[in-house]
């Protein structure tokens, strides 16, 4: 089974607006509501494999009852905290016409340490039938910067694959723990690396520099460039096939969807990424986030190419 803990989820709407304009006024004819934060969009992916998944982390409130059932709808199992005020709401506002993302992001409920302390015990029970954990998005308030050390230490003690997929200081301190995969995309990596990224080197030496420090793999994202596969062992640049996106939102957590599966039915590496990157294609051309058809990734796979760099 594969434990993706999503600790800040929310409600996503997307609302479709042309000629946006800040003070004006607009109906919205168009709008998306779906349950989301990273670990959601991940385990609705790993759903749509077929994978066993289980969503943890805090919900609160009526908006936090809607995620649950909406999840548990497509057969996600759960095991979230309840905690006192309400998940967050996140509007994003697409305007087609202007080709512009406008974001309003909630900051969601406090954390207080008795909710951590529950979670903690929830967590322990539910790793005793983990193959994987993914410790992905961004961290309520109350939540110490270090969490997913926490936990990906946890997970590793026990002989449990760890993936992370975090930003800022939280995937800095996340990478102390040593997990086997970190998937930033080029801010993140600049970010954890120190130092501007250039080009594809820059790329290299930055996924090196984490290597070094203990991570098992870097999984290097370059959006429409696809991705670059860095370890002990290999370099490889996976090159996705060209097509038109509808909408990028969440190609990355489709693409470590991709991936957990890929480690929990023993892929290679190249078929890990081959998947994974086959996933991020397909979500790309849904207006929905966290999305994939499978007949798509499976075309995809057949067209992605690998570069193998020496």
């Amino acid at each position: 089974m594969i434990t993706v803990v999503t600790l800040n989820p929310a409600l996503d709407k997307i609302f479709f607006v042309d000629g946006f304009k800040v003070g004006s006024m607009f109906r919205v004819k168009k709008v998306i509501k779906s349950a989301g934060g990273k670990g959601i969009n991940v385990s609705r992916v790993l759903s749509s494999l077929g994978a066993q998944a289980i969503a943890t982390g805090f919900l609160a409130g009526d908006t936090g009852k809607w995620i649950c059932d909406n999840i548990g709808s497509l057969g996600i199992e759960n095991s979230f905290i309840w905690v006192d005020g309400e998940t967050r709401t996140n509007i994003n506002i697409i305007d087609r016409e202007c080709m512009t993302e406008t974001e309003i992001l909630e900051s969601g409920p406090y954390i207080k340490e008795s909710d951590l302390c529950s979670f903690l015990d929830v967590l322990k029970d539910t790793l005793k039938r983990t193959e994987v954990l993914i410790c992905t998005g961004g961290l309520p308030e109350g939540v110490p910067v270090d969490f997913y050390k926490t936990l990906i230490e946890m997970a590793k003690s026990i002989g449990i694959k760890t993936i992370l997929d975090a930003s800022g200081d939280v995937l800095i301190e996340g990478i102390k723990a040593g997990p086997d995969f970190i998937k930033p995309n080029m801010k993140e990596l600049s970010y954890a690396y120190g130092k501007s990224i250039e080009s594809k080197e820059d790329v290299i030496n930055a996924c090196e520099e984490m290597i070094k420090s203990g991570v098992g793999s870097v999984i290097a994202s370059m959006g429409a460039q696809g991705a670059l596969m860095v370890d002990k062992s290999n370099r490889m640049h996976i090159k996705p096939p060209k097509i038109n996106a509808l909408n990028a939102i969440g190609s990355g957590d489709s693409m470590t969807a991709g991936i957990a599966f890929g480690i929990v039915n023993g892929y290679s590496k190249e078929d890990m990424m081959r998947l994974g990157t086959a996933c991020a294609v397909s979500n790309t051309q849904f207006m929905e986030i966290g999305m994939i058809n499978i007949e798509s990734v499976e075309e995809y796979k057949k067209n992605c190419e690998i570069e193998y760099i020496l």
